[in-house]
């Protein structure tokens, strides 16, 4: 109860001990023992000792008053009754010092389960239960004959202690429909306001919190119950939180929404890179939320949660903490998603971000690739970019790699030349593309090279990308080489990691040749794609020439080790969650900043734009030519 109905109800209680003092001694005021035990339980300890529960030094103090009055008190009828009385008073005494001297409150060290213990006895020497038993005795010392006196003034008492038990304020607003009544107990600055009531929303609740002279909108955080009320934490979404804090009361209302947008508030820990908060939300991995940066947003994708523990005097809460990967801020005139170069602001509103709007133009060599994972922001690849690096992509069978490279073939035939290496036919027998024969690595177009049964692919591999580097460097020496792109489908099988294989095995040598081919060929115009299940047995020369990166759903450990490093390490606990069609993108090729996991557009959605509102749906070709032997 706030200050005023405590007041109330005190001033009923006193009117009432007067009452009933005058009714039966003649006098508002009595000196018997019972009128006093009346005041120290209605008056004293409600307002200076024990206005919650029984704390250590409470029962002490009441103790001692409880002895004194045994002191001044006629004991011809009740002595044995006075007794235990005093046997109680030492006992929770007693228990209560030790309570105090021993630290009930520590977590851990000597005499920790003894003070516990002792604290627990203290609490039976309540104020209602010391003075209730002072006053029986009292009274039944006076008036042994069980007559209206006797009557008038248990009555009277049971009724006083009935008014004291009672939260008038909680009853007043059940049986108007009012807000609850709470108390604010502090802040978590700037905006997370504690508060206490015998009732409080269930978190994730929009609420109303008013006081006298202000009102502000917020959400319920959290929610402890108590024995004697609940504890909670709301964070103030709209409104002067350090102006409810000063209140002496407020009141609270749940006002029934639960589909607003705010799943939480930036806490402690976040950093220029990574969100922090407490959640009542039921959120997921790869959710993206957003928090306010001036008039734009910066958008973070949740990459991990955990169940913690909330405590507070008197009770605990478990409570989902979420950590979130920052995006960055999406610019709807580019296209891009620019990471933000500072951290959220404390207390910021933690919320899913809204509709967005699509880019009107977007450069012609830009292909959509796919969406940030649950919203329609989109991700864009730069295939002008590409060619001037190296791409892997990698991820577990049947999540799609094989889809998304075929999709990109095509796109980048479009403009370059582009030539597969598969030894396992899908792409000409059952994705409908060109075989390649000589004269097309002249010319935009996409085919594949499919080595003969018994060649050594490591061979294969290194004689085609060294053919390739003869004619683009006689063609840099005459002025601008035609860009050329080559795709390793299962790279394994063609630069396989040197280390795995025995000194002079079959393969090795080239695999480490074409590994730091790799480096020097970009001038000449030459990129290389990697598709692969396992970084594990791709060589490590050529993976690091590799600064674009579509990774699928992986969870080999020493996939997600190298992945780690080079993407950080929300992407060791991102990309074991991956469904089929989701990919972490990453890359100086993509229109972002920070690794981003992205919807990937299915078959047949990837589009080339090459004009101006104009777009032309790339898929697979539908005619099949016979490979030549490539000279």
């Amino acid at each position: 109860m706030n200050i005023r109905w405590r007041l109330a109800a005190l001033t009923v209680q006193l009117v009432l001990l007067g009452g009933i003092a005058y009714n039966v001694t003649g006098e508002i005021v009595s000196a018997a023992p019972w009128f006093f035990a009346g005041l120290l339980a209605v008056v004293v300890n409600p307002q200076l000792l024990e206005p919650w529960y029984a704390r250590p030094q409470d029962v002490i103090v009441n103790s001692v008053l409880a002895l004194g009055l045994f002191a001044t008190t006629s004991k011809v009828i009740t002595g044995p009754g006075w007794i235990a009385l005093v046997v109680f008073l030492v006992l929770v005494g007693i228990s209560a010092l030790l309570a105090l001297v021993l630290g009930a409150g520590r977590e851990e060290g000597t005499g920790v389960a003894l003070a516990r213990s002792a604290h627990s006895i203290s609490r039976i020497g309540s104020a209602a239960v010391i003075y209730s038993a002072v006053f029986w005795l009292s009274v039944i010392e006076l008036y042994p004959s069980f007559g209206n006196e006797f009557w008038t003034l248990g009555t009277g008492w049971a009724v006083i202690m009935l008014i004291g038990a009672i939260n008038w304020q909680t009853v007043w607003a059940a049986a108007t429909r009012a807000p609850l009544p709470c108390v604010p107990d502090g802040m978590v600055g700037p905006s997370v306001l504690r508060l206490s009531a015998t009732s409080l929303p269930a978190p994730g609740a929009l609420v109303r919190v008013k006081s006298r002279d202000a009102e502000a909108e917020g959400i319920m955080i959290t929610r402890i119950q108590r024995a004697a009320d609940a504890w909670g934490e709301v964070f103030i979404a709209e409104g002067d939180c350090r102006s409810l804090v000063r209140a002496p009361a407020l009141t609270i209302e749940d006002t029934g929404d639960r589909e607003h947008d705010i799943v939480g508030a930036v806490d402690a820990g976040s950093t220029d890179r990574t969100l922090r908060f407490v959640t009542p939300a039921p959120l997921r991995i790869g959710q993206v939320v957003s928090v306010a940066q001036g008039e734009s947003e910066v958008l973070y994708q949740i990459s991990f949660a955990e169940v913690d523990r909330s405590d507070v005097r008197g009770g605990s809460r478990l409570i989902v903490r979420a950590r979130a990967n920052q995006l960055g801020q999406y610019d709807p005139q580019t296209g891009r998603i620019d990471r933000h170069q500072w951290v959220p602001e404390p207390g910021k509103a933690v919320r899913r971000p809204g509709p967005v709007a699509l880019p009107s133009t977007i450069p012609e060599t830009w292909v959509q690739i796919g969406k940030v994972l649950g919203t329609e922001i989109p991700v864009y690849m730069d295939l002008a970019a590409l060619t001037e690096g190296h791409l892997t992509i990698l991820g577990m069978t049947r999540m799609g790699k094989t889809s998304f490279a075929a999709q990109i073939a095509n796109a980048l035939g479009r403009l370059f030349s582009v030539m597969i290496l598969d030894q396992t036919g899908e792409y000409v027998r059952k994705r409908g593309f060109s075989a390649f024969s000589e004269g097309m690595e002249d010319s935009a177009g996409t085919s594949v090279f499919e080595p003969k049964p018994g060649d050594l692919p490591a061979k294969r591999a290194l004689d085609c990308l060294n053919w390739l580097v003869e004619k683009a460097s006689n063609e840099y020496k005459d002025g601008e080489p035609h860009k050329r792109v080559v795709i390793l489908e299962e790279a394994h099988q063609f630069v396989p990691e040197p280390a795995g294989l025995g000194f002079q095995a079959p393969g090795r040598d080239e695999a480490y040749k074409f590994g730091l081919l790799m480096m020097q060929i970009r001038k000449y115009g030459l990129s290389v794609i990697l598709i692969s299940q396992r970084t594990a047995v791709v060589a490590k020369s050529a993976l690091s020439q590799c600064e674009n990166l579509i990774a699928f759903k992986s969870v080999d450990q020493t996939g997600l080790d190298y992945l780690e490093a080079l993407m950080g390490d929300e992407a060791r606990s991102l990309l074991p969650t991956l469904q089929q069609g989701q990919a972490l993108a990453f890359g100086p090729a993509m229109s972002l900043d920070s690794p981003v996991v992205i919807d990937v557009l299915p078959p047949g959605r990837i589009v080339l734009r090459t004009a101006v509102d104009q777009e032309d749906e790339i898929g697979p070709p539908n005619e099949s030519v016979e490979a030549d032997e490539l000279a």
